[in-house]
């Protein structure tokens, strides 16, 4: 016995959630978030922090990662960028910490997010070999992303002017400057 099938209304739906599923599965199974759990985007608090990290191919000098955190305006570690096991700590306020969040999510990068709050290791496992690799850790949890070689610099230009702090954009320039990226007037 044959039971021909039906066109119409309700074919072309299931057809829809059927590709729909799929793309689901295929980016659950890919490790990537189908939807953005909010980690990049704000609000910014107290546990926002941003790690930028590229190595070059050429091994013959290695940079730790340089990583923003967030202070109170009047917050003497302001005007100081520590060199800790975990990279060179850069400390702004939360609303500079907000623009490079802004600048990041303006920029084509692929997240990888989770719920869980990491904590950055040691910058000697930092991974970065040919490419940006940007981590953002909130109270939200953990977002990692990464830029290709070919547009690190332009990326990170992009970011200069949601920087304030005197001593964190001298940083965040030296730290491009180093990573063979051009800035127009700048003294290292």
């Amino acid at each position: 016995m044959e039971y021909p099938l039906k066109s119409g209304h309700g074919s072309g739906q299931i057809r829809l959630a059927i590709v729909g599923l799929l793309l689901s599965l295929a980016a659950l199974c890919s490790g990537q978030s189908v939807s953005k759990s909010g980690v990049v985007s704000p609000p910014v608090d107290e546990k926002t922090s941003v790690r930028f990290f590229y190595e070059h191919d050429i091994k013959d000098h290695f940079y730790p990662p340089l990583i923003f955190r967030v202070v109170d305006s009047k917050d003497p570690r302001r005007g100081a960028a520590p060199l800790g096991p975990k990279g060179r700590e850069v400390f702004v306020t939360a609303p500079e910490l907000l623009n490079i969040l802004q600048g990041i999510e303006h920029v084509n990068v692929t997240w990888k997010e989770t719920d869980t709050v990491e904590e950055f290791g040691p910058s000697y496992k930092a991974k970065g070999l040919g490419y940006l690799d940007i981590t953002v850790i909130s109270s939200r949890g953990t977002a990692r992303g990464s830029v290709g070689r070919s547009r690190v610099c332009s990326f990170l230009g992009s970011m200069d002017s949601a920087i304030n702090t005197p001593r964190a954009l001298w940083e965040f320039q030296r730290y491009r400057w180093f990573n063979d990226c051009k800035i127009p007037g700048f003294d290292p």
